[in-house]
């Protein structure tokens, strides 16, 4: 017997449901791998805690340091400016927002504001690891996608994704537009470029690389380049004007985070000044040293530095020796990547081993690696984590 024109829309409903679920239920099966690793990484980072007297959900008591403080009270109350002596300018005002108005947006809900912030960092970061996975390993061999996401993973600076940072958040974003670039979706690149771009300085760094990146694709008229660059980076130079109106309305001066980070004294440096002092600590600093109360110039931060230099440059090598190989996605991320370790070292007087959690992306090109060499450092990585959380739950990393 026919059906009839009700029952048949329905049937259609019911297979359309089932093949979403199916899509949906193979989505998560495919995804095991970016779990597990965020699952080690926090267990890694949970232990150290535990292990150095902290505990580690416990977040106004263990992860509320340094500028954290600033983000949650920017979530709280907004933006503050107040002279603090001749020419110097205090207050929170020198901070980023992203961050804090996610925090703070939640917060509005009756969500307790610390513990939502450290939610946020965790969640965000395992958030990062599954699209690293989905978007740009999981179609590819098991043994070529495991090396990168196990550095991803465990990235240089990790402790700073598990803190009430921006840095995971940062992190998301750029692996977001770096995705949606690959789809040629422009314009939520674009704004998932803003959103990072909102969250911390380095985050600056995707748009002109972006615009870069697609100003030097000839084989693309250049109407539709211009188009692409607008898509692309103009919600970034909106979202930097939403900021300076948003301190304008809050403290009573457009330029409230310059006249904050003025006091600090970030000169334009040379970027390889810092490799150079991280050398320098090698050779002339004491060993890593675990036990509390270890020395400031312990050489984990150094190290740190270095590994992430010594990934740069071996990337960069491999992409200028097999150019012909190398996708435009791959050309993306090598500009961005280097773009964001310029923009992290450029500035003197600041947190490097903080912004270089900001590079975590750098991961995606280390499948281009002999894979030896890829393992290798990846376990560099690894073994650098437990150290430079002990030294930032010792508040010797701010």
């Amino acid at each position: 017997m026919p059906l009839s024109p009700r029952e048949q829309a329905e049937r259609a409903r019911l297979s359309s449901t089932g093949q979403r679920s199916a899509r949906i239920a193979s989505g998560l099966a495919s995804s095991w791998p970016p779990f597990l690793a965020w699952l080690v990484a926090t267990t890694v980072i949970v232990v150290t805690c535990i292990a150095e007297g902290w505990p580690p959900l416990d977040a106004n008591r263990t992860w509320v340091r340094w500028d954290a403080a600033l983000y949650l009270s920017i979530a709280r109350g907004g933006y503050t400016l107040t002279p603090c002596g001749p020419g110097l300018w205090c207050g929170n005002a020198g901070w980023f927002p992203g961050y804090p108005w996610l925090v703070g947006g939640l917060h509005l809900l009756a969500l307790p504001l610390a513990p939502t912030g450290l939610a946020v960092a965790w969640l965000a970061w395992l958030a990062t690891l599954v699209l690293v996975w989905r978007a740009f390993l999981s179609h590819r061999p098991l043994a070529e996608g495991v090396i990168p996401l196990a550095y991803a993973a465990f990235a240089p600076g990790l402790v700073y994704d598990y803190a009430l940072f921006p840095l995971s958040l940062l992190s998301l974003c750029t692996v977001a537009a770096l995705a949606l670039m690959q789809r040629h979706r422009w314009l939520a690149a674009g704004l998932a470029a803003a959103i990072g771009t909102l969250a911390y300085p380095v985050g600056a760094a995707l748009a002109p690389a972006a615009a870069l990146w697609l100003l030097a694709r000839r084989g693309v008229p250049l109407a539709e380049r211009l188009r692409r660059v607008a898509a692309c980076a103009g919600p970034s130079a909106v979202a930097l004007a939403l900021f300076t109106l948003d301190q304008q309305l809050e403290t009573g001066h457009w330029d409230a985070y310059l006249l904050v980070q003025r006091k600090y004294g970030h000169a334009i440096q040379d970027p390889f000044a810092v490799v150079a002092a991280a050398v320098g600590t090698l050779v002339h600093g004491s060993a890593v040293q675990l036990a509390p109360g270890a020395p400031v110039h312990a050489i984990a931060p150094a190290l740190q530095t270095l590994l992430v230099a010594f990934v740069l440059t071996c990337i960069l090598t491999e992409l200028a020796l097999h150019r012909h190989s190398a996708t435009e996605i791959d050309a993306l991320i090598a500009i961005w990547a280097v773009t964001a370790w310029l923009s992290s070292h450029a500035a003197a007087n600041v947190s490097t081993y903080r912004s270089e959690a900001a590079l975590a992306p750098i991961a995606l090109l280390l499948r281009r690696l002999p894979r030896p060499l890829a393992a290798v450092i990846a376990a560099g990585a690894v073994l650098l984590v437990v150290p430079m959380t002990r030294l930032y739950l010792s508040t010797l990393l701010f």
